[in-house]
């Protein structure tokens, strides 16, 4: 057989081991946006009592929020008089009582950062994988979770103070001055601006908020695995009694 008659019989071959050796973005086209990207989390409105209203911080326009609503980063919530709220975020449980305004800051699968405006909330982390964050940002401190627990934090515009209490864990909170560790069973009440100044005591008995949170751990089961956010957690509590607008946050 001649040279150029085994040539023409390989040409096929060298050809087809050429496609499939070239790259995906060749063959498919170019990646869609985002790609590559981690993905995005949603807190999700998991319990409403009450008239709870949510907005996205950049229009200010408030709607009634709804049973099982996802929320996103940049989005405020607000609990009325009388209202309660629960916020599934994955490997936590975020609870808001009366009067209680947030802004949810961040949101993806390795940091959740929440702002409180004021009021109550209160805040159970039931699972972290390494170098997740759980932060709450106030007005006195910013609070990093160092271990899975149970945190209550409330924010008093008025007083111009806020009170931390760790029920269960521990955590650290920061600032202009030096850094503070808050432990299981102490709770510490920031004064000054950023400055740290602080008093500390022993955590007071728990309030009906905090009972009622507890009911709803035990309710959950916090020991299981976390909830996949988005996908449909578990719908107990109340539908949401639609009100009018609430003011905007402090």
């Amino acid at each position: 057989m001649s040279r150029n008659s085994k040539a023409a019989k390989l040409l096929p071959a060298i050809v087809t081991l050429f496609v499939l050796a070239l790259p995906a973005t060749a063959q498919y086209g170019p990646p869609p946006p985002g790609y590559g990207r981690p993905p995005q989390r949603t807190a999700v409105l998991q319990y409403l009592s009450g008239e709870v209203s949510v907005a996205p911080s950049a229009t200010n326009d408030w709607k009634a929020a709804q049973l099982n609503q996802p929320l996103r980063p940049s989005e405020y919530v607000w609990a009325a008089t009388n209202s309660r709220a629960e916020l599934n975020v994955g490997g936590a449980f975020l609870r808001m009582n009366s009067e209680a305004s947030l802004t949810l800051a961040a949101l993806n699968p390795s940091n959740m950062q929440v702002s409180v405006n004021q009021g109550q909330v209160e805040l159970t982390v039931f699972s972290m994988a390494p170098g997740q964050i759980y932060e709450i940002d106030t007005p006195n401190a910013t609070l990093t979770v160092s271990k899975t627990g149970v945190y209550s934090v409330e924010v008093r515009p008025a007083e111009e103070k806020t009170l931390v209490t760790v029920r269960k864990g521990s955590l650290m909170a920061t600032g202009s001055g030096p850094s503070v560790k808050i432990n299981s069973g102490e709770q510490l009440t920031f004064l000054g601006g950023t400055s740290l100044q602080h008093t500390a005591q022993k955590a007071p008995p728990p309030n009906g908020f905090e009972d009622w949170a507890s009911v709803r751990d035990k309710r959950l089961g916090t020991n299981r695995p976390p909830f996949v956010i988005g996908f449909g957690p578990y719908p107990y509590g109340a539908v949401a009694v639609p009100g009018p607008p609430p003011p905007a946050p402090y």
